[in-house]
């Protein structure tokens, strides 16, 4: 397998921007959500599909990280076609930037904890 210089600086980087990231989409949609007055339903089914991959990101499991990417992908829908209707705010903006960081950054993140797991395994840490 080949190794991948700086590893764990990349490992370390894509950690923190995954777990940044990831709270600011929360924040941010609860900030949405609540500046819109919707209701509290609608705030839950928005929530509750990143909350539940609290346990692999705590656990860094690179599987649930990379599901976490594909997840993101209808916030990201959401947030381009509100952009296109009259009633945006600059709510949709900050949202669209936070997910295409978050899908990147957790993408590689994945990725890089899969090697280094890889490279742990075969001893060339």
């Amino acid at each position: 397998m080949k190794t991948i210089p700086n590893l764990y600086a990349k490992l370390n980087l894509g950690r923190q921007l995954t777990r940044a990231c990831y709270l600011l989409l929360l924040i941010v949609l609860t900030a949405s959500s609540l500046a819109k007055s919707q209701p509290l339903v609608l705030l839950v089914f928005t929530l509750v599909p990143l909350l539940i991959f609290i346990p692999g990101l705590l656990r860094e499991d690179y599987k649930s990280i990379s599901l976490l990417c594909f997840v993101t992908l209808p916030y990201f829908i959401v947030a381009v076609t509100n952009l296109f209707a009259p009633s945006r705010s600059g709510f949709d903006i900050v949202e669209l930037i936070i997910v295409v960081v978050l899908f990147n950054a957790t993408m590689m993140f994945s990725r890089w904890k899969q090697y280094s797991l890889y490279q742990k395994e075969e001893g060339t840490v």
